[in-house]
């Protein structure tokens, strides 16, 4: 008996075919905004990609050189056990 009421709870809640039927219009409009998204979305990508790929500035920067860029730190750790060991051997002196 009480799966019963259940269930008849459950059908009164859930909209009807014809329900979801009007609510479709909804569905239509969200859809149409959806798709001139995509289409603005594709036209700037498009004409960023197709833009000129060179821009050239009148004075461009220099590029400065990087000192030992991602093994600075490692470089730095063999030089400091070098100095440690010549300083246990008494070649290295503060």
């Amino acid at each position: 008996m009480a799966h019963a009421t259940l269930i008849a709870a459950f059908l009164i809640m859930c909209p009807t075919g014809t329900e979801a039927i009007r609510e479709m219009n909804i569905c239509f409009i969200l859809d149409g905004i959806l798709i001139v998204y995509g289409v603005i979305l594709t036209v700037l990508y498009c004409r960023l990609r197709m833009g000129p790929a060179n821009k050239t500035l009148a004075n461009p920067p220099e590029k400065q050189p990087t000192e030992g860029g991602i093994y600075a730190v490692r470089v730095l750790i063999v030089m400091i056990k070098k100095t440690f060991k010549k300083a246990l051997e008494g070649k290295v002196t503060a």
